[in-house]
């Protein structure tokens, strides 16, 4: 047991030697610090927990160039701390932001108590840079919000007829025909003439918007706001209901124009569907979605719908597409009589081959339930008049 007291920890340095250590510091410091690195995980946990202390009582029992290492590393922290860092740059003014940025509004993002309304001064940011910001996906909500927010008409319509020269640039843009949009739902007709006159002045680009994907919307709002204004834009895209009524776009104009179209508008279509109603429903796409809509009078879907069934196959192809089959019970409902029965023979003779269609099963499913139907109707018929004849 006395032996075992006075026994002394392992690598203990006298005073004279830790000075000397301490002096040879800087020599060893890179290979230290290297070699420290490539230590076990918990014996560089306890090699940082020498920098808390100058020398803890246990650091007698480390190696003399890891303690090394920690000094001269620890040594070289407190020296770069006393360096003065660089003086930063002068902080940009407000003024200089958005140009630094790269941003293509002026309108910064203010405290909410400091905002004032776009009504009243919004404008005065965006003046003469309506058409710049209407093509940038930030700057055209702001133009939105100006317009809608505006004062009075005058306000509204001088940010509107910036715009004059760029309407079919605006309509082919993703983000300017938004705004043009907003032009037309928010001002009064007189002050979007201007757009009317832009989209008629090119020939043939009415037909050409109705089938685009952001110009159709420029025809939808113009068609619901300025009626009396595009009579001549109506009449140019009723010349080719053939092909506008097979564009996907396309197709939601003429729903457009039957809904909102005055009635010689709407009577022309429906004109127009019937002359063209094989091409139309043959069409991959739901074309046929305006020719059993309610917004057509009772007289023009009976007229399509006899139409199709005067069309040799048509009513069959229709039963067996994606597209077509929802239709063909509302032509059965459509018709009566004679045209009906007609109807129903075509689709009864197909019988076999609807069945074993995706679509066209669901079709034979209607033929054979309204079968069924009549069948139990009949039944009953006879049955009431033999106890007639009983009686």
């Amino acid at each position: 047991m006395g032996e075992m007291s006075t026994m002394r920890p392992l690598n203990r340095q006298s005073p004279k030697a830790k000075a000397g250590a301490s002096g040879a510091s800087g020599a060893s410091g890179a290979s230290g610090a290297q070699s420290r690195m490539n230590l076990a995980f918990p014996l560089r946990a306890l090699v940082e927990r020498i920098n808390v202390n100058d020398d803890p009582a246990w650091a007698a029992c480390m190696s003399p160039d890891i303690i090394r290492a920690e000094r001269a590393e620890r040594s070289a922290r407190e020296t770069a701390r006393e360096i003065p860092r660089e003086i930063p740059r002068e902080i940009p003014t407000r003024e200089e932001l958005p140009r630094l940025l790269g941003a293509r509004s002026s309108i910064l993002e203010v405290p909410a108590e400091h905002q004032t309304s776009v009504g009243c001064c919004g404008h005065l940011q965006l003046t003469g840079r309506v058409w710049e910001l209407s093509q940038d996906a930030k700057g055209c909500r702001d133009v939105q919000r100006a317009i809608e927010e505006a004062a009075d008409d005058v306000t509204r319509s001088r940010l509107v007829t910036e715009l004059a020269g760029h309407v079919l640039d605006a309509m082919r843009c993703p983000h300017a025909n938004h705004v043009l949009q907003k032009c037309i739902t928010c001002s009064r007709p007189h002050d979007c003439q201007f757009i009317v006159d832009e989209i008629m002045a090119c020939h043939g680009f009415a037909e050409l918007a109705a089938r685009h994907k952001f110009g159709c919307r420029i025809i939808q709002r113009l068609v619901e706001q300025c009626p009396q204004q595009v009579e001549g834009m109506a009449s140019a895209i009723l010349s080719d209901v053939s092909s506008i009524a097979r564009h996907p776009y396309g197709n939601y104009v003429l729903q457009n124009l039957l809904e909102h179209g005055n009635p010689s508008q709407r009577g022309r279509l429906a004109e127009e569907l019937r002359l063209n109603v094989a091409p139309i429903c043959q069409a991959r796409f739901d074309a046929i979605d305006f020719i059993h809509s309610t917004k057509l009078s009772h007289e023009d879907t009976m007229s399509l719908a006899k139409a199709i069934v005067q069309e040799d196959g048509l009513l069959t192809f229709m039963a067996h597409a994606r597209h077509g089959h929802a239709a063909v019970r509302l032509i059965l409902q459509a018709l009566d009589g004679p045209n009906r029965a007609k109807a129903r023979d075509l689709l009864c003779a197909e019988l076999p081959s609807l069945k074993v269609s995706r679509y066209g099963r669901v079709v034979a499913g209607w033929i054979e339930a309204e079968g069924r139907k009549a069948g139990a109707f009949l039944r009953e018929a006879l049955s009431l008049g033999a106890v007639v004849q009983v009686v």
